[in-house]
């Protein structure tokens, strides 16, 4: 089996099972704000004072989350590119949803990993192939 050949099974294979929607499959969409982004990539910036800042991929300020998580769970709904990412209107449930999303994250590269591991076993770069896999599906862990 090829390289390619190895994410693209992958990729179908999470696209037909297993992808769930951030932050819709995590949280009930009645307990979400929506809050207005420009449409493009969002990072995670400098811890500041506390607060977090949100950027666009040239440096332009969103937003300021008062913790990680809360800036993970910003970063995470903004992934569809579409101008709105979400936050829960109960901010206590910000930290759990994202400990599961990142759980959910993991269990995906693990199981990656190991079959990476034994269609590949000589193969040491195993990072570049989870990255391509992730990047075509538009998931991001952080």
């Amino acid at each position: 089996m090829s390289k390619k050949l190895f994410v693209d099974n992958w990729i179908e294979k999470i696209q037909k099972s297993e992808k769930k929607q951030f932050p819709f499959h995590f949280i009930p969409s009645e307990e979400l704000d929506i809050i207005s982004i420009p449409e493009r990539t969002l990072i995670i910036g400098q811890e500041f004072f506390g607060t977090y800042e949100i950027l666009t991929t040239d440096s332009e300020l969103v937003y300021q989350a008062a913790s990680l998580d809360e800036a993970k769970f910003f970063v995470y709904g903004s992934r569809g590119r579409n101008g709105k990412t979400y936050l829960p209107k109960d901010k206590s449930k910000t930290k759990s949803i994202v400990s599961f999303y990142n759980s959910y994250l993991d269990d995906i590269l693990n199981r990656i990993q190991k079959d990476f591991k034994k269609s590949f076993p000589e193969e040491k770069n195993i990072h570049s192939t989870t990255s391509e896999i992730f990047q075509k599906l538009n998931l991001i862990r952080l």
